[in-house]
C-alpha cells in the first residue's frame, strides 16, 4: 500500500489576506434575500432555468426573462455548471443589469444536470450580474461551494421543509464561512514558501502519480501499478510530494486550472500580483484560497 496523508495534519484554511473587500460580502442578504429562495416545480434543466428567471421577473428583479434565458443557456453550452455536491451555478455576465442578482431554486426530486460527480442537482443558484461584479460573484460561488462540499451541511439543508428554513441555514453557514476566512491562517502561505524552488517538472510527475493513484483506488492493485507509483514517488521532491498527499486527502482533485484570473477548484479570484508571479515562475504554485496546485494552460 502506498503512503497516505498523515492524519495528524489538518485541512488548509482560507487565507484572509485576499478576502478583505468590505462588509458588503459578509452578509448573505447582500447576495439574495429570503424571497429569492423557493421550491422548483420543474425537474428538467432548461425548464428549471426558465422557471427561475421567470421568478426573478415576477419579483421585479429583471425584465424580459427570455433575453436572460438565452444568455444563461448559451453559457451552459460552453461549460456545464453542475459543480457537484448537489449544487449547480448557472449564470450570465451581462451589462444589461446594473445590480448583482441571484436566486436559489430547490428541487427535492432532483435534476439530471450532468454534474461532474454524476449526482443529481437539488440546489440551483442562478446569478445575473454586470461584468464589473465578477469578483463578488466568485466570492458567492466560493462560499456556496464550500458549504455544499460538507456532507453534514447538505444534510441540514436536505431536511429543511421550507425555503425560509433553507435560507436560515445558509445565513448561519455564510456567517461561519466569512468568520473562518477572516481568521489569520498561514497554512497556504507557508505552503507557497515551502514549495518555492520546486521545479515545475514536479507538477507533471504529480499529475502522473495522481492518475496512477486513481487506478489503484479503482482496484488495479497489480505489481506493475504499485511499482510505477513507487518509481514516480522517488523522482518527486519530498516537499511537493508531502503537500500533494495532504491535498489528496483533503479534496477529490488536488489540481486546478487557472481560468482567466480565477481558480477553477474554488472559483475564487487569484490576486493580480500573485497571478503574475505564477505566470513568471518556473516552479510550482498553489491557490492561496483552497491550496490546490495551479495549472496554467
Amino acid at each position: 500500500m502506498y503512503p497516505v496523508w498523515d492524519s495528524r495534519d489538518h485541512p488548509i484554511q482560507d487565507n484572509n489576506k485576499i478576502i478583505n473587500t468590505g462588509d458588503d460580502i459578509m452578509v448573505l442578504e447582500n447576495y439574495f434575500d429570503k424571497n429569492q429562495v423557493f421550491f422548483l416545480e420543474n425537474t428538467e434543466k432548461q425548464l428549471v432555468i426558465k422557471e427561475m428567471l421567470q421568478k426573478l421577473e415576477k419579483l421585479e428583479k429583471i425584465e424580459h426573462s427570455d433575453r436572460y434565458y438565452a444568455q444563461v443557456i448559451h453559457r451552459e453550452s460552453l461549460e456545464n455548471t453542475g459543480v457537484g455536491s448537489k449544487l449547480a451555478i448557472p449564470h450570465a455576465r451581462t451589462d444589461s443589469v446594473h445590480k448583482f442578482i441571484s436566486i436559489l431554486g430547490i428541487s427535492r426530486a432532483g435534476i439530471d444536470y450532468q454534474s461532474y460527480d454524476n449526482v443529481p442537482v437539488n440546489y440551483v443558484l442562478l446569478s445575473v450580474f454586470p461584468t464589473e461584479m465578477s469578483t463578488k460573484y466568485l466570492y458567492l460561488v466560493g462560499m456556496m461551494a464550500r458549504i455544499f462540499s460538507i456532507e453534514e451541511k447538505r444534510a441540514l439543508l436536505d431536511e429543511a421543509t421550507t425555503p425560509a428554513k433553507v435560507y436560515s441555514i445558509l445565513t448561519k453557514e455564510a456567517k461561519h464561512y466569512f468568520e473562518s476566512i477572516s481568521q489569520k491562517d498561514e497554512s497556504n502561505t507557508e505552503a507557497a514558501v515551502n514549495l518555492s524552488g520546486v521545479p515545475s517538472s514536479d507538477l507533471d510527475l504529480l499529475i502522473r502519480l495522481d492518475s496512477l493513484y486513481h487506478l489503484f483506488d479503482e482496484g488495479n492493485t497489480t505489481d506493475s501499478i504499485t511499482k510505477k507509483i513507487e518509481q514516480i514517488r522517488k523522482l518527486i521532491d519530498n516537499r511537493s510530494l508531502t503537500y500533494y498527499e495532504r491535498m489528496r486527502k483533503k479534496c477529490q482533485n488536488p489540481f486546478s486550472i487557472v481560468d482567466k484570473s480565477s481558480c477553477t477548484g474554488c472559483h475564487l479570484e487569484i490576486p493580480p500580483i500573485y497571478l503574475k508571479q505564477i505566470k513568471d515562475s518556473k516552479g510550482i504554485s498553489v491557490c492561496t484560497h483552497c491550496g490546490r496546485f495551479l495549472i496554467i494552460l
